[in-house]
């Protein structure tokens, strides 16, 4: 079994992290053949892709966008699902208001639950299992809409389906001479006007720092897709109070949200199934003391072969939610000159 580095691909940024466990959930539909992940590096954690099948980046990227052009000939937005979903026209039982069908009517969200269930029956799971990750079973936000998951942070005219799904597949096809989506493993292109999916703060140029005085976006649309095939391994449980693997209720630096997303880096190759378990593993959630965040039980991590804990706050803007801010690492704390005990 052969290795190889994602030099693009780092764990203390959430772009990168989040890509890098969409390479998995690609491998673990059948999409491309079975990979791990481990990362490798100090202050910079690097994705390792451990394969019997690749035996490097521009293989896998090769066969990543085989993925992205099957997609773009059936006009879907997630393998193995419906091509219609997530949703570019409401169901008809849906009386929810709103350009976005997705943001649905508690009635268009059972018949959405009722199809994966007979998908489910059929022995076509998938849908069930990304329909956990991306749309509550009832919960529903201030104007009566079933809330979506925490990664969906539309703001002005952004629809689900399209801001997210469909623009990242259409920049990558239409750039095919320049690389896309390989260059998510190895150096990131950045395109004009694309905003992306609110996952990278970066992408986000207002007009005050616009060469040109007006707003000048430019994100990356092969990690954002990447990404965003990576939404499934965060599951939603919703009994009333809606509750998202990974997120948590922490401002990790001023001019920021409570809105968080903590992950973690970890020593040893997984697969999909390992990962989902780790990232879902009650020993990563941290408790937020006077000056820092600390973890439950830092033993714990250390027997996971958890490295390092990593956070990113929403940042707030004056219409919706803002993109995920910078990472920050949480845990290990830096060592205080001085400080014999170390972090904890």
């Amino acid at each position: 079994m052969g290795e190889f580095t994602a030099p693009a691909l780092r764990g203390n940024d959430s772009l990168g992290f989040l890509a890098a466990l969409g390479v998995l959930g690609l491998a673990e539909q059948g999409c491309i053949d079975p990979i791990r992940l481990r990362w490798e590096g100090g202050l910079v954690p690097l994705a390792v892709f451990e394969s019997d099948t690749y035996a490097g980046a521009a293989d896998l990227a090769k066969a990543l966008r085989e993925v992205v052009l099957e997609l773009d000939q059936t006009a879907g937005a997630i393998p193995g699902l419906p091509i219609d979903f997530p949703y570019r026209q409401r169901r008809s039982e849906d009386h929810a208001s709103g350009a976005d069908p997705m943001r649905m009517s508690r009635e268009a969200v059972r018949g959405t639950y009722l199809d994966a269930a007979k998908e489910w029956g059929q022995g076509k799971r998938w849908f069930g299992r990304w329909l956990i990750a991306l749309l509550a079973l009832g919960t529903v936000d201030g104007k009566d809409a079933v809330r979506l998951t925490p990664f969906n942070a539309p703001f002005g005219q952004m629809k689900f389906r399209d801001s997210y799904f469909d623009q990242a597949r259409r920049e990558i096809v239409r750039r095919a001479t320049e690389g896309l989506p390989g260059d998510a493993l190895v150096s990131w292109t950045r395109v004009e006007d694309y905003t992306g999916a609110n996952l990278d703060e970066r992408a986000i140029r207002d007009a005050v720092i616009s060469s040109r005085g007006k707003p000048n976006n430019a994100g990356a649309p092969s990690p954002t897709w990447l990404a965003l095939m990576g939404v499934r391994f965060f599951p939603m449980a919703d009994d009333g109070r809606l509750m998202t693997v990974a997120w948590q209720d922490l401002q990790l630096y001023s001019d920021a949200t409570r809105r968080s997303l903590l992950w973690a880096t970890w020593r040893q190759p997984l697969d999909a199934s390992a990962v989902r378990t780790l990232v879902a593993h009650p020993d990563l959630r941290l408790l937020a003391g006077d000056r820092h965040f600390r973890p439950v039980n830092p033993l714990h991590l250390e027997g996971l072969g958890v490295t390092a804990i990593y956070g990113a706050s929403r940042r707030t803007r004056t219409q919706g939610d803002g993109p995920l801010g910078p990472a920050v690492r949480l845990w290990p704390r830096p060592r205080a000159r001085g400080d014999l005990n170390g972090a904890s």
